[in-house]
């Protein structure tokens, strides 16, 4: 039988996480809050009734658990940053893409890149044209005067 603390009801004393705002203000709990519930559970256990092993492994590994999504949340918000830089490098640059329905390719000289809903474009001009339909980028050639 596992000892359960109700935190809506502990006031913050413990001096280490007196720099964690209150729950109420928060819609989302982190890895403080996480362990703030941990030590605040130890601290007011039963002593007659400890929490039993297999119930702290298990909290344990819940905190792990979050941990490493807090980390591939982290990687992946790193690598869109990345593949943005990488899209960018084409501004600039003319490319040669083929709209929907159309038969033969258009060309004009990328000014920006966005992105919407993981989906990346170039922007030419007034339109946002998808990456997946560009089938060429080249330099601009400068021009002769």
């Amino acid at each position: 039988m596992s000892n359960f603390v109700d935190i809506t009801n502990v006031p913050n004393s413990n001096s280490t996480f007196n720099n964690v705002k209150p729950f109420e203000q928060k819609s989302i709990l982190g890895k403080d809050d996480f362990l703030r519930i941990l030590v605040t559970q130890l601290a007011n256990q039963d002593p007659s009734s400890p929490l039993q092993d297999k119930d702290f492994i298990a909290q344990m590994a819940t905190f792990s658990s979050l941990e490493q999504m807090t980390n591939l949340n982290t990687a992946f918000g790193k690598f869109a940053k990345s593949q943005i830089n990488q899209y960018t490098a084409a501004i600039g640059k003319e490319i040669s893409w083929t709209p929907a329905g159309a038969k033969s390719p258009v060309t004009g000289v990328v000014n920006g890149v966005s992105s919407q809903d993981g989906n990346y474009f170039y922007l030419v001009g007034n339109e946002k044209v998808p990456i997946s339909q560009v089938t060429e980028i080249k330099e601009v050639k400068p021009e002769s005067k």
